[in-house]
């Protein structure tokens, strides 16, 4: 690859779609020594920005700058083509992009649906690239080797910068959370005082106190207690992020009761034998499923679920287990329908009981009320989840859970499943959320 040409810019741009600012007077510039990392949760205007970049869609105002002669490969979103697996798909496309040798690579979610051998070669690939390179990622062990993070911020909707890759990130944004509680803590005790002084000197004029000079004193006394009031600078209240809470009932019977078993099992599929395998389930389980991709691991999970039939072997389900899943590509709800209407319907319960349990995960009446198919895969997901909790699930079924969620879903999922003492089984290529689930049980296909 020859020496990049210049430099891609975006000043000041900004995009809207009817009534729903996505970007605002945001600027970045993208040298051939950048390794740009973009975070934020699903929706805030990520893609947008590469889409922006790519010159695939223009700004409604500001300038995307590129000289003619500096090249930019664009690889959107992956969406799954038809007879392809998305492991097969999300790498052909990747192959492809990379195979450009363009000065400039613009990557949305690349790592999503690749096994840990296409992510080798993804990293190796990058590490030699000379040019520039702006990635939407929520892998957190990919992030790493960024050398910036542009955070898209959800409370504010502010864009901002931090050095470094996602550990440094975190250290830094925690750092910078931590000052402003702090200065919030500052602030309600300053305003609080100054109010109390305000109010003091109110009460000593109402009551009369102070005639001539002392009240003209005293009045002088509460415009500069006013005064001082408005001087004191407003700290906004830090934002909360919400936080996901399983609410799911243990495993029935005690510890190392069999939860579910395969014996000999054998599955055909599409031209694809797997097996035989002999899987035992013991409640508190937790059950991690690796291989590449095509290697049977959601099959494996289907057989597990009693969703595949076995061609041979035998599969048992211990007493009051009530398997879930969230399978991969979050297809439990699609279409036209309302969400809460879907919900509703496979859940079993009452529309208050259902919005209540959706706001848990993030859900409002701005999500509720709208189709299914206007939903983002990470609503979908979490949808999914609370349709999870509804059902009273107790051994979960996870097929890459972390695909379709942004970061904070993400951690969030990580601490629930900490806490939960249920039974999981889990197929993931996210390292970080790998080696935080903590398996007791490892099976390699």
């Amino acid at each position: 690859m020859q020496q990049p040409h210049g430099v891609l810019a975006a000043r000041n741009i900004a995009k809207s779609y009817g009534d729903t600012v996505v970007l605002e007077n945001l600027s970045v510039t993208i040298t051939p020594a950048s390794r740009i990392g973009i975070v934020g949760p699903n929706g805030i205007g990520k893609s947008t920005l590469l889409r922006l970049l790519a010159e695939a869609e223009e700004p409604d105002s500001g300038v995307v700058s590129k000289p003619p002669e500096l090249s930019v490969a664009y690889l959107a979103q992956q969406r799954q083509a038809a007879g392809l697996s998305g492991g097969e798909a999300a790498r052909r496309k990747l192959e492809a992009i990379l195979a450009t040798q363009a000065d400039v690579l613009l990557l949305d979610e690349p790592t999503n649906d690749l096994d840990f051998a296409a992510l080798e070669l993804l990293e190796r690939f990058l590490d030699r690239h000379r040019g520039g390179l702006v990635v939407v990622s929520h892998d957190r062990s990919f992030l790493e080797g960024m050398t910036s993070i542009l955070e898209f911020e959800a409370e504010t909707r502010r864009v901002r910068e931090y050095h470094g890759g996602w550990q440094q990130f975190e250290e830094q944004r925690a750092a910078a959370r931590a000052r402003h509680e702090s200065a919030y803590a500052t602030y309600t005790v300053e305003r609080k005082r100054v109010e109390q002084q305000v109010q003091r000197m109110r009460r000593w004029e109402e009551r009369g106190y102070g005639q001539g000079r002392k009240k003209k004193k005293t009045k002088d006394v509460k415009k500069s207690g006013e005064r001082k009031l408005a001087r004191v600078e407003r700290v906004e209240k830090p934002w909360t992020p919400w936080q996901l809470q399983f609410g799911f009932a243990n495993s029935e019977g005690g510890s190392g009761a069999v939860v579910a078993r395969l014996e000999r099992a054998t599955v055909d599929r599409n031209g694809f034998r797997l097996g035989p395998i002999d899987l035992e389930l013991r409640s508190g389980d937790r059950l991690a499923l690796l291989g590449r991709n095509g290697s049977g691991k959601t099959t494996l999970l289907k057989a597990l679920l009693g969703e595949l039939p076995l061609a041979s072997g035998r599969r048992s389900v211990g007493p009051g287990v009530v398997m879930g899943e969230l399978p991969q590509g979050s297809s439990v709800f699609a279409g036209n329908e309302r969400l809460l209407d879907c919900f509703v319907a496979q859940a079993g319960l009452a529309v208050d009981t259902a919005r209540a349990l959706l706001a848990k995960f993030a859900l409002g009446a701005d999500h509720v009320l709208r189709p299914v198919r206007s939903l983002s895969p990470g609503e979908r997901s979490r949808a999914t989840i609370a349709l999870l909790v509804a059902r009273g699930v107790n051994t979960l079924v996870l097929d890459e859970p972390t695909n379709n969620l942004d970061l904070e879903a993400i951690e969030q999922l990580e601490l629930a499943l900490a806490d939960f003492q249920g039974t999981v089984a889990l197929v993931t290529h996210d390292r970080c959320f790998l080696a935080a689930f903590a398996a007791t049980q490892t099976i390699e296909l």
